[in-house]
């Protein structure tokens, strides 16, 4: 019996080590949001730690539709992407060396039916020189941007309940976008896109449309573009998929100023709720202090 009560003991001892261990965790670094999905669940690397984007190296959230769904023998989700010419796009967020600097990265990717009436990057299988994703371009080089190329497209957020009529004609944000990738013959019918998006361009689902276009007609000036031409191919990014990656795209906007600041000592203009939160972390004097 005293070997049965030693056992139990030793058993008894290890649980609620183990218990105490669990419930000691070690609290989140100051400035990070609690809220998001990926500080609530439990750590893959605890070794490596970032304040929006855990131990992860980004963050990705998907919608289809219905057609994509039965082809690829995934669930229909119910607040995902209509039938049409956009089978599949995604948000992904992603934290960067940009130069000197790191930064966060808010991309968007799809599948589109390649046969749409849309300005394609030239050649069946386009890439961005990798020098543009460096900020400052590569060693001795002056960085050419992609913007104001025909062909790029653009995203945008719109007032789901405007006010007036600036509100009605004109988006609230709106930036052009390059594409970093695109594989005209990715899959039967279907083309490949990766576009390198605006994390700060991204508005809040509860009062905007967040909202992908694709120019369809060769702008008069050879420097304009017609994204936010009439005539433009326009998919919006759902509800359902902007309510899981939009706390990301906002926490990786304000970390992103944050971060420019620390290196170089920048005036960024963060948000009222950032500098609450951050209390000083965003100082040019903290910037040899990790902000794990």
């Amino acid at each position: 019996m005293p070997s049965v009560r030693l056992v139990v003991g030793f058993l008894l001892a290890l649980i609620l080590s183990g218990h105490a261990l669990f419930a000691s965790a070690e609290p989140l670094p100051p400035g990070v949001n609690p809220d998001l999905p990926v500080h609530q669940q439990k750590p893959r690397h605890p070794e490596i730690a970032d304040p929006v984007l855990g131990d992860r190296a980004a963050v990705v959230e998907w919608a289809w539709s219905p057609q994509y769904a039965r082809r690829f023998g995934v669930p229909v989700q119910p607040d995902g992407l209509k039938d049409g010419a956009l089978w599949l796009v995604g948000v992904k967020v992603q934290r960067l060396q940009a130069g000197e600097r790191q930064t966060y990265h808010c991309r968007i990717a799809g599948l589109i039916d390649n046969r749409l009436a849309i300005i394609w990057p030239p050649g069946d299988q386009y890439m961005i020189h990798p020098g543009y994703q460096w900020t400052g371009g590569m060693p001795g080089s002056v960085p050419s941007p992609d913007g104001l190329r025909v062909h790029s497209p653009a995203q945008a957020a719109w007032y789901k309940q405007p006010k007036n009529k600036l509100e009605e004609t004109r988006p609230e944000s709106s930036i052009t976008l390059s594409y970093l990738t695109a594989y005209r013959d990715f899959a039967d019918g279907l083309s490949y896109f990766e576009i390198d998006g605006a994390c700060a361009y991204f508005r809040d689902p509860l009062q905007f449309r967040n909202e992908l276009r694709f120019p369809t007609t060769l702008p008069g000036d050879p420097n304009g573009t017609t994204a936010f031409h009439k005539t433009a191919s326009t998919f919006d990014l759902p509800d359902g998929l902007m309510r899981k990656i939009y706390p990301y795209t906002r926490e990786a906007d304000a970390w992103s100023g944050c971060l420019l600041r620390r290196v170089d000592g920048k005036r960024s203009l963060l948000p009222l709720w950032a500098i609450r939160r951050f209390k000083g972390l965003c100082e040019p004097e903290s910037a040899v202090q990790s902000i794990r």
